[in-house]
């Protein structure tokens, strides 16, 4: 089995064109195993501190925040072998990604928010900016979306809903008054935000 490079993320299994690929977003590099064996099937990127991002996910593609200092982020093929860095890298951006929160895509963009309050809309073919705006909010969390809406929850509880698209536009802003740094969950129409203290679910009752 193959050593383990230093991680603080965690680890994410998808299904390659070859088989399950087990992702993990390292200090060291972005690396992909066999989740059956251990045995390391391919790489890419250079070393980052302290590499926190989960991986987005869509049609054979994941979308990578290397996190830490506004850090680079990139779009890779899976499917690859050894050092992918020029066979299956789509495209990389070396500034801007968020350092916690991980990257969502949804419905033909990748959305992005930081610690700064700036949420930023990719696109997922080319990595360039569609969109960005500061949006008041300290965003550990990662957004999440449903039924064409994106959902960001700020560490001061308050939860901000934007439209998905190429637009950034504000359509609402609901506080908890409760600190929250835990990405929410959605289901069934509703949606649960877990705080400091509590567990929280808005939308029709069940």
């Amino acid at each position: 089995m193959e050593a383990f490079a230093r991680r603080d993320s965690t680890p994410t299994i998808v299904r390659g064109p070859k088989g399950d690929e087990m992702f993990v977003n390292s200090t060291t590099r972005v690396d992909a195993y066999d989740p059956g064996t251990g045995k390391l099937l391919w790489w890419t990127g250079e070393s980052h501190r302290f590499a926190v991002p989960v991986p987005a996910y869509d049609d054979g593609v994941l979308y990578v925040s290397r996190g830490y200092r506004s850090g680079p982020y990139l779009a890779v093929s899976t499917g690859g072998r050894g050092d992918v860095s020029k066979s299956h890298l789509r495209w990389s951006v070396p500034t801007g990604a968020p350092y916690v929160s991980s990257l969502l895509y949804y419905d033909g963009l990748v959305y992005m928010a930081n610690d700064a309050g700036i949420v930023t809309g990719v696109d997922p073919k080319s990595g360039e900016k569609v969109w960005q705006e500061r949006i008041e909010g300290i965003f550990t969390a990662s957004p999440v979306a449903a039924e064409g809406r994106v959902y960001l929850v700020s560490e001061t509880g308050e939860t901000i809903v934007l439209p998905a698209g190429r637009e950034a536009r504000v359509l609402s802003r609901n506080a908890t008054s409760e600190r929250s740094v835990a990405t929410p969950a959605l289901s069934r129409g509703q949606i649960f935000i877990r705080t400091d203290d509590n567990l929280i679910a808005v939308g029709p009752a069940r």
